[in-house]
């Protein structure tokens, strides 16, 4: 096989490995396969000098095989899903950041964002979600959606990709077309999606949107769509969505990128290499394989077959190549911040600032913390597989140690002989303060809480989506605050101790009716 058609195919891979350097085996990959993008996780990211040294090392191996930069990339949209480490600015979610009312945060969160990624060495972000969150059982978007109507969604992620892109950062749009309806996880499941064209028309309009707003990247979903698709494929590897609609109908210049091919939803029903190809043929221009890099080298075999008999177009496969670089190019150009601009002082008061104005009062019942209070909530456990949960911090001592008082670490869904046994240990407690996390899709969260108002004053803080608020009895203070993270415990903290004026306002329907 030659050399220069192999250096073509790996362009169209983006591949993972495991730790804070590269291994053998992905550094094998570059050089025999010549797969000629990464992507980044938690799990290679230990702090802003070594992700700096990484990108670097990542760079010079793919230049000198491949002989063109790499597409460094990231899910970074901010609140539960960000891979950066602590010692760099983390923004608030999409829906806290559509909860400050104010367009201009989604800018600055992206700008500021892309600021931080650039100097790190990252040149691609996976965000923002433009998925309208209509189903409050969605377990995998939720608050990664700036809310639950498609004109909220379009505006604060059209500023976000502007943010981003202006930082000289590019921007992919996810996930088309529309996760927001779905009730099961593609990273676990295939979902499937029912409605034409018109019925789908708001789900649809966020990403119309962005492609008029000049967005450089968009990421297709695992998810069937029957009325779009005939032959039961998901809209990553049916060539309808993503050639004859999202490139012809919607006029989409930009790069298309795959969600992870090694998703339940694509692994399990037809296979990471199988679909690697079909996404290929269907039109998908980067296919990301994030875990296991072995499937990609075997990924760019098949498609190198797939080539040979006639399967894939060698025609499109060389214009997507030349897309791809030019994309390359022109990231190449942009200017490269200073590694110092990474979490310094301005950036920090930004992102508390947005972490304020994001707290959302929900019910508003008198609520003094006392003498004595007692804080209760669940570890972060991991909510979806997106999610990089920081399993070190747990909401009830990291308060108590702010704030004094005792805490009581809770199961995520407790049952009847929990709620009674935290019942009698806050019987001496001043009050209550109460975390849920997905309490709407874990109720037992929201029967503890309402279990604790019958003889406690309790204010309650959802610490992902607020749906459990909804709920709550209706003695109960209550906050919407978006994300289970430090950031968003330090603003909570700082509200409980000296009570200030809440600015953020729900952008999703509650629904239920207070208990």
């Amino acid at each position: 096989m030659g050399i220069e058609r192999r250096i073509m195919i790996g362009q169209h891979f983006v591949c993972g490995f495991e730790g804070t350097g590269m291994d053998d085996s992905f550094i094998e990959a570059v050089r025999r396969y010549k797969i000629g993008n990464v992507i980044l996780f938690s799990r290679n990211i230990a702090s802003k000098e070594q992700l700096y040294k990484l990108c670097f090392d990542i760079q010079e191996l793919v230049q000198h095989e491949c002989g063109h930069p790499a597409l460094i990339t990231i899910d970074q949209e901010g609140g539960m899903v960000t891979r950066l480490s602590g010692d760099c600015t983390n923004v608030p979610s999409a829906m806290a950041i559509a909860a400050t009312g104010d367009e201009k945060s989604a800018f600055d969160a992206g700008l500021l964002t892309a600021t931080e990624l650039r100097a790190l060495g990252v040149n691609v972000d996976f965000a923002p979600c433009l998925d309208v969150n209509s189903n409050p059982d969605n377990p995998v978007i939720g608050v990664r959606s700036y809310g639950d109507r498609s004109e909220v969604v379009s505006s604060y992620g059209l500023s976000m990709i502007d943010g981003l892109q202006s930082g000289g950062v590019m921007a992919v749009a996810k996930h088309f077309p529309g996760h927001g309806d779905t009730h099961l996880d593609s990273h676990v499941a295939l979902p499937v999606v029912e409605g034409t064209k018109e019925e789908l028309a708001m789900h649809l309009a966020p990403f119309r949107s962005a492609v008029a707003g000049g967005v450089m990247g968009i990421m297709t979903s695992h998810i069937l769509f029957p009325q779009l698709e005939k032959n039961n494929v998901p809209a990553t590897m049916s060539r309808s969505i993503i050639t004859d609609f999202l490139r012809s109908e919607l006029g989409f210049k930009g790069l298309i990128f795959s969600d992870c091919m090694e998703m339940d939803a694509i692994a399990k029903h037809y296979g990471t290499v199988k679909g690697a190809v079909a996404a290929l043929k269907a039109g998908v221009d980067l296919v990301c394989i994030s875990h296991h890099v072995c499937l990609g080298c075997e990924a760019v075999e098949a498609v190198e077959a797939a080539l040979d008999a006639g399967v894939l177009s060698e025609a499109d496969l060389k214009q997507s190549t030349h897309n791809i670089l030019m994309a390359k190019s022109m990231l190449a150009e942009e200017q490269r911040p200073p590694l110092s601009v990474v979490d310094c002082p301005e950036h920090r008061a930004m992102n508390q600032k947005l972490h304020r104005q994001s707290l959302t009062l929900v019910q508003d019942v008198p609520f003094a913390l006392g003498d004595n209070p007692c804080f209760v909530g669940p570890k972060c456990f991991r909510a979806t597989n997106v999610s990089s949960d920081e399993e070190a911090l747990v909401f009830a001592p990291y308060m108590a140690a702010l704030l004094g008082g005792s805490s009581i670490v809770t199961d995520e869904n407790p049952g009847n002989e929990e709620i009674e046994r935290v019942g009698g240990q806050t019987s001496s407690s001043s009050s209550v303060v109460c975390a849920t996390y997905n309490g709407h899709l874990h109720p037992g969260q929201v029967q503890l809480v309402n279990s604790l108002a019958k003889k406690k004053p309790v204010l309650c803080i959802a610490l992902r989506n607020p749906y459990d608020l909804a709920l709550l009895d209706a003695r109960i203070r209550s906050i919407a605050a978006y994300a289970y993270t430090k950031p968003v415990l330090a603003a909570l903290a700082k509200y409980v101790q000296e009570p200030f004026p809440l600015e953020g306002r729900l952008t999703v329907s509650l629904g239920g009716s207070h208990a």
